[in-house]
């Protein structure tokens, strides 16, 4: 055991690397539950309505049948920018849960409010305020 000097820098040394790994694996889960919420929103757009129902939790798939995204979402306007600056993910007892805030605008200017929840990479929620849908808008 390291006494001293020695031993403290050694263990702020582990501190530091146990530290940086937490948020490296953190932070790639948190990634991937933005490129999950991307996949389903283009999915969506493309009209691709089996490959976005997929993203979702069985929590979901039960009470929206396909059909019912289909219905709800044909039409819909692709996002040409999509951005989540709200963000905050947790994990527990190997569980993760992420929830997502964020915007998108169309090419013709339609902005929605996005919110997504995630249960390990899964969607467990979704909120596209307003769905920007139909003629173009006027911006």
């Amino acid at each position: 055991m390291l006494r001293g000097p020695r031993g403290l820098i050694v263990t702020l040394v582990g501190a530091a690397i146990i530290i940086a790994l937490a948020i490296v694996f953190g932070f790639r889960g948190q990634k991937s539950d933005v490129e999950t919420a991307r996949a389903f929103l283009n999915h969506l757009a493309a009209a691709e309505v089996s490959e976005a129902h997929a993203l979702l939790h069985a929590s979901i798939t039960d009470r929206l049948p396909e059909a019912e995204l289909r219905s709800a979402t044909a039409g819909m306007h692709a996002f040409e920018d999509i951005n989540f600056p709200g963000f905050s993910f947790q994990t527990t007892n190997g569980t993760r849960t992420t929830e997502l805030t964020g915007s998108g605008t169309t090419a013709d200017g339609c902005e929605s409010a996005l919110t997504f929840e995630l249960l390990n990479g899964v969607i467990t929620y979704f909120n596209i305020e307003p769905l920007c849908l139909g003629a173009p808008t006027d911006a």
